[in-house]
Parts: C-alpha cells; sequence; structure tokens
C-alpha cells in the first residue's frame, strides 16, 4: 500500500514539485526570518561579542541597553576595586566619534577603549600588526571588515578623529554592533583624549572576581555602592534583548514574517495537498471497493503527506543553512544565528502545515464510497 501511496504522489510531477516548493519556501521564511532576527539581536549586544575576560559589567542602574550608556567616574572605579572579591577592576570606552579619512571623507565609527597596562577589553583576534602598538601615541587598530568603509585604510595612514590625529597601526577582527558602524580599538587614556565627555568618561568597568569567590555575592556588594549596577554577562546581554524587543518594532516585524511563512505553508500545502487527494479520489475508491481498510488509506495519506513535508523541510532549512554559513564570512553585513532549537522550531511549523492538509485530504478520502469507481 506505501509503494501505492507514492506512486501516486510522484505520478503527478507538476503537483508533487508544486507541494514541496510551497511548503519549502514556508520553511524558508520561517527559519530564515528567525535566524535573523536572532542574528540581529545578538549583534544589539556590541561589545558583549567580543570582551570575554570579565565576569561582571558595572555600569550606571538606569542603563537599559549596552549601547545606551551615562558615564561613570574615576571614583566608581576606586570603589569597586576596594570591593572584597574583586581580583581586578579596569576601564571600557564605548562611543561613537567622527572621524575623517585620509581621501577627505567623513564616518561616523565606533571607537573602544581599553586599559592600557592589561588590555583588558582587547580585540579578538589581531591579523597584522602588533598589539603592543596600541600603546603608541594616537595610536588605532582597524577591524578589518572596516577598512572598505574607511577608504581602504592602510597601516601608517593618518586618520581624524574629532578633528584629533589618529594613526593605524594594525588590523584586527571583532564583531560589529547594530547598526554596523566602522569599528576602532584605541587604549582607554587615548578614547577620552578622542571623545571628550567631561569628567566622566568611563563606559564600563570590567570586573573580575578573585578564584573561589562567589560571582553573586560580589556582584551584591558592588551593586551595593551608590550608583553603580553590577551584571554578568549574560544578564546584559538579556537586558539588551529584552529592550530591542519591547522598546523597538524589530520583534513584530519579523513575527509578522515568521507568521506569513506558516500561513503561506498552510494555504499552500493545504490547497494543493487536497486537489491532489480529489484528483485521486478515484484511486482511492478502487483500494476502498478491493477491500482496503480505514488505516491502510490513512497510513497512505499520511505517508504522502510526511514524505513531501520532510522533503520541503530539508530543502528549506538547507537553504536557510546555506545562508548562515555565507553569514560568517568575514566583513559580511549579514547577521543570521540558526540555533539547534529554530531548527526544531521550523520542523514544528512544517508538521503543522502538513497537518492540516493532510486532515483536509483524509475527510475526503474516508467519506468516499467505493461505488465512485463506477461512476
Amino acid at each position: 500500500m506505501w509503494r501505492i501511496a507514492l506512486a501516486m504522489l510522484l505520478g503527478d510531477r507538476p503537483k508533487y514539485l508544486a507541494l514541496v516548493v510551497g511548503l519549502s519556501f514556508a520553511v524558508l521564511l520561517i527559519s530564515q526570518q528567525g535566524a535573523i532576527f536572532l542574528g540581529l539581536l545578538v549583534r544589539a549586544t556590541g561589545p558583549l561579542q567580543n570582551v570575554a575576560q570579565p565576569d561582571l559589567w558595572v555600569t550606571d542602574p538606569y542603563v537599559r541597553w549596552v549601547s545606551e550608556t551615562r558615564a561613570l567616574a574615576d571614583s566608581d572605579l576606586f570603589r569597586v576595586r576596594s570591593v572584597s572579591g574583586v581580583q581586578w577592576a579596569e576601564p571600557f570606552f564605548s562611543a561613537r566619534v567622527s572621524c575623517d579619512l585620509p581621501g577627505g571623507g567623513q564616518r561616523l565609527v565606533s571607537l573602544v577603549g581599553v586599559d592600557r597596562t592589561t588590555l583588558v577589553g582587547q580585540p579578538p583576534e589581531i591579523t597584522e600588526g602588533r598589539l603592543e602598538d596600541l600603546k603608541i601615541d594616537g595610536a588605532v587598530f582597524v577591524e578589518e571588515s572596516a577598512r572598505s568603509k574607511l577608504e581602504d585604510v592602510k597601516i601608517g595612514d593618518e586618520l581624524k578623529l574629532n578633528d584629533r590625529r589618529a594613526v593605524v597601526v594594525g588590523y584586527c577582527r571583532a564583531k560589529s554592533g547594530f547598526d554596523s558602524p566602522a569599528l576602532l580599538y584605541t587604549t582607554y587614556a587615548q578614547a577620552v583624549t578622542f571623545v571628550p565627555l567631561g569628567r566622566n568618561a568611563m563606559t564600563f568597568i570590567l570586573v573580575k572576581v578573585k578564584p573561589g569567590e562567589d560571582i553573586a555575592s560580589v556582584q551584591a556588594r558592588i551593586a551595593a555602592l551608590p550608583g553603580v549596577a553590577a551584571y554578568t554577562t549574560d544578564e546584559l546581554r538579556a537586558k539588551t534583548m529584552n529592550f530591542i524587543l519591547v522598546e523597538t518594532g524589530i520583534g513584530i516585524n519579523f513575527g509578522i514574517t515568521v507568521l506569513l511563512g506558516v500561513i503561506i505553508g498552510l494555504a499552500v500545502s493545504s490547497a494543493i495537498f487536497y486537489q491532489f487527494t480529489m484528483e485521486n479520489s478515484k484511486n482511492y475508491a478502487v483500494l476502498k471497493a478491493m477491500g482496503a481498510k480505514r488505516p491502510a488509506l490513512i497510513g497512505m495519506v499520511l505517508l504522502q503527506a510526511v514524505w513531501v513535508g520532510c522533503i520541503g523541510f530539508g530543502c528549506g532549512v538547507g537553504l536557510t543553512g546555506l545562508f548562515a554559513i555565507m553569514s560568517r564570512t568575514p566583513g559580511t553585513e549579514l547577521a543570521v544565528l540558526f540555533p539547534a532549537w529554530l531548527f526544531g522550531a521550523s520542523f514544528v511549523g512544517m508538521i503543522a502545515c502538513i497537518s492540516v492538509g493532510s486532515l483536509l485530504s483524509l475527510q475526503r478520502v474516508l467519506r468516499l464510497e467505493p461505488a465512485v469507481v463506477f461512476k
């Protein structure tokens, strides 16, 4: 019976291909848009993607997300260092600055400043140059993907940050922020001269907890200090993602697109699968007249639905996976994250699509009278 079911399905090539393409497109919409949305959420976390050394991020208690900060004072750094259980605490700077290019152009860049001595917060990977050269007066490292945005600057070229001279001493590789600005690295001391913000210029205080100390306990002690709050990397990441979801329209827009994918899959698969069943009603009537039982007929319809669904699912997630691989190319502007649970959610969406189509078809098959074959 299963061979007959597959022969009926594969024998009508146009409708078989229409079913596969419709389900593939629905799964592609669900998984790809979901992956892009997750990728944008992760990209919105900015420096959290690149800094792995600290256990805690100390900032102003009213900060809503990682790119909306209120500067801390030097006295806050000293108070955090005095907290019991803190192994080290170092300043970290992150701000936007106007950059004048060698060819006369101008661009807004993201400037990251790290501690000159410890270099905590340094770029994840150096591709050219020496990290120690960052200590040279006016030195900056340019993130690889930003070179084309900065007129393909070379090592030794000069930039102007807020009309102050900066020299490119190397290239690095790091993940960019939400709006993909060009990313530059320098020391904290030089960053505050490039971007004069007054007496308070510290964006974050990066804290490492002593070995054997409980991170939550140290976090509570720091949070007890006036005017500061302490977050783990995961907490600050979740706070940022929650802000993007609640305070912006990104979540709603991508949610509508994913919902459209489900609706398209339901409509296409249900309509074509039902029409396919109608056109094969005489074949099912013949099988009924030959004594085929209800369970056998139900199995045939479900086999056809599962067959088409699995192939459509494979094509859809395969294209999404290819898209995700392309997004990992250095310098790409694509923001894609395709975790295992999204793979599972796409599979559930596919099951919902084929379930509705197969239920409609089953009702038609089970109501058939064997006499139809004689009409």
